[in-house]
């Protein structure tokens, strides 16, 4: 995949705070755009489980950070590097399984799926077949799980653990 922006693997975080994380990896890219920082992080958890986040580094100190909207009007070439990151992360773990959340901004109807997630949710649709992963999506709350294809265990009962735990984080 071409698209996107370079990237650049930073370091791992061990994780002593919760049970299930076991490591964050860090990645940063800068946009050729519009000069913005981009913090990536890939929280590794158990079962091979991926959750990936990004914020402009601008925002890292903001406890809204994944909300903010940076006004640089290029969504599609920010998340193709996320994307790309994320094959990256399944290069070193081929059994990988992803999720991410859409995170609600000002614009978005409490209750109804976010902004972000619908537009997560076509892009995701359109780049990634469903050859490698099972898609799911979890609209009432944000979520979508793209579950490998090589997971060996009983996949739905694998995207009720990870929705049940998103849901607890988020307090709903």
């Amino acid at each position: 995949m071409d698209q996107g922006y370079p990237f650049i693997f930073q370091m791992n975080d061990k994780s002593y705070s919760d049970e299930l994380l076991e490591y964050t990896m860090q990645y940063r890219f800068t946009s050729a755009k519009s000069k913005h920082k981009y913090i990536v992080r890939v929280e590794k958890y158990i079962e091979h489980a991926y959750c990936v986040k990004f914020f402009d580094k601008a925002n890292m100190l903001s406890d809204n950070k994944f909300s903010l909207r940076t006004g640089t009007f290029e969504p599609r070439t920010i998340v193709f590097t996320v994307l790309n990151i994320m094959f990256d992360v399944l290069k070193k773990d081929e059994q990988a399984s992803f999720f991410f959340i859409g995170a609600e901004d000002e614009k978005d109807e409490p209750g109804a799926s976010t902004r972000r997630f619908r537009f997560y949710r076509v892009f995701v649709l359109s780049v990634i077949s469903d050859e490698r992963f099972w898609h799911y999506r979890i609209d009432n709350h944000s979520l979508y799980i793209l579950v490998n294809k090589k997971y060996q265990g009983d996949v739905q009962s694998y995207v009720n653990r990870i929705t049940s735990s998103v849901v607890e984080q988020m307090g709903h």
